[in-house]
């Protein structure tokens, strides 16, 4: 773990190169991301539609995470789900 005086000395020095730098020149995290670009990111403000595989990938990413983040959610949905299949017999 990291004394209290070598983070102050860090951020120091980090706010020392956050000063030193010109306004135009990019973070060192977005150097990598503007270089690597593919065909499906927008690119200069293009509004850009993603495409059918990855809106269903977001969305089935989005009902993984339901169990765990809200149960009771979950637990009214597969009751609904199973009154309505009971309801159409």
């Amino acid at each position: 773990m990291a004394t209290k005086a070598q983070l102050e000395a860090e951020l120091a020095e980090l706010r020392q190169q956050l000063a030193d730098r010109t306004p135009n020149d990019p973070l060192p995290d977005q150097e990598s991301s503007e270089t690597d670009t593919t065909p499906h990111q927008a690119q200069d403000g293009d509004d850009v539609e993603p495409d059918f595989d990855t809106q269903v990938g977001e969305l089935l990413a989005a009902f993984d995470d339901i169990p765990a983040k809200k149960p009771l959610l979950l637990a009214l949905g597969v009751f609904a789900l199973g009154y309505m299949i009971g309801r159409s017999r």
